[in-house]
């Protein structure tokens, strides 16, 4: 029997710790909505935590004696964040709305039309040509097409109308958000000790260590995640812009959104632009996919193996077979955090495993193991 659970009063303890974790995960569950803007927020201190420590490093030793340094780095870091988020912005999203716009109301309608030419015409003449049993296959697979995207749209309208009005709790939290994450930058010691008080004695070294990997992980990928979609975003606009397609910017920023799902996300991102392109002239389409295809290349030689690769440290054909698993267990959220999940669920294995070896070796020693290891790729 464990350790942790040799006595009464041990096995007591372990009951109420995972009563807790349960109640904990139904009210995360029940709550997911409003909790979101935290989630959020704990990205950007993820994103922000870095600067800041930099700062604060590098404050005048007044400051510091009057615990002010901290405080200071972080409002000059929201003042830069800010600014630049409002630069961009103020150029970004009107360029994007009004060409948003114009696919909305001049791109999928042409669209629209077209598809019905070649359903109405070239399709119904390609039936006319096959066989009446065939004929009534297809015809009821078509009903059947129809009926599920019927259904899907009809899901859709209650999704929307369910995220509606839970729309209030999220707006409060977004609100709140900053100052929620002024207190998490500022304190950030004080929680990390506040959490290592709740955990016994005798493992507080343990889970530290096994903090230390999964922050060091989960910031590596998300900041690199954050940088490739701004290249390959800025990337593929300047590629379309330089090809003169119509909606460079909101194709582009379709490339760099896209950018975010991995292995796949190259690819998706590349549909829209191929699309529009093919809309205007088919030759131009193939320029495009050619300017995508070496992005792509760009972006596998040069940018993943520097940013992304070192965090999760997965060979590409590792990645695919966990982004499949993962859009098979939970859909998109799947896809978006199955990689990161694989490699923190990964190295806390391979400590785990140090940890408890015949060696027995120390947790700082398992730690800079796996640390070590980071060049090697699964």
């Amino acid at each position: 029997m464990p350790s942790w659970l040799s006595t009464s009063a041990r096995r007591r303890r372990a009951v109420l710790v995972a009563a807790l974790l349960l109640l904990m995960l139904s009210v995360v569950a029940t709550a997911w909505t409003a909790l979101l803007p935290f989630f959020l927020g704990s990205v950007l201190a993820y994103i922000l935590l870095p600067a800041v420590d930099f700062l604060d490093r590098r404050a005048p030793r007044f400051l510091k004696l009057v615990r002010w340094s901290r405080p200071l780095a972080i409002l000059v870091v929201y003042v830069i964040a800010i600014g630049l988020f409002a630069g961009t912005l103020a150029y970004f999203v009107p360029a994007v709305r009004s060409q948003g716009q114009v696919f909305v109301e001049e791109v999928l309608p042409n669209y629209f039309v077209r598809v019905q030419a070649i359903l109405t015409y070239d399709f119904g003449s390609l039936l006319a040509q096959i066989p009446p049993e065939i004929q009534t296959t297809v015809n009821a697979s078509l009903d059947r097409a129809v009926t599920t995207l019927l259904v899907a749209i009809q899901r859709g309208i209650e999704v929307t109308i369910n995220t509606v009005s839970q729309t209030i709790s999220f707006i409060i939290g977004m609100v709140i958000i900053p100052f929620w994450l002024f207190y998490i930058l500022n304190d950030q010691a004080k929680l990390r000790a506040g959490i290592s008080n709740l955990i016994p004695e005798h493992s507080r070294e343990d889970v530290s260590c096994i903090i230390t990997l999964v922050d060091d992980l989960l910031s590596a990928y998300i900041r690199g995640q954050l940088l490739l979609c701004l290249l390959v975003g800025l990337m593929a606009t300047s590629a379309l812009l330089i090809l003169r397609v119509d909606l460079a910017v909101l194709l582009g920023t379709f490339a760099g959104v896209f950018e975010i799902i991995p292995i796949l996300g190259p690819y998706l991102g590349a549909i829209p632009a191929v699309l529009i392109a093919l809309l205007k002239r088919p030759i131009l389409a193939l320029w495009v996919a050619l300017s995508f295809f070496l992005i792509q290349q760009m972006e596998n030689i040069f940018l993943v193996p520097r940013i992304a690769g070192r965090a999760v440290r997965f060979h590409p054909a590792v990645v695919m077979i966990i982004v499949v698993v993962g859009s098979q267990v939970a859909g998109l959220l799947g896809i978006l955090v199955a990689v990161p999940v694989a490699a923190v669920t990964r190295d806390i294995f391979k400590y785990l495993y140090l940890r408890t070896s015949e060696q027995g070796i120390c947790p700082q020693m398992a730690l800079e193991s796996v640390r070590s290891g980071k060049s090697n790729v699964t």
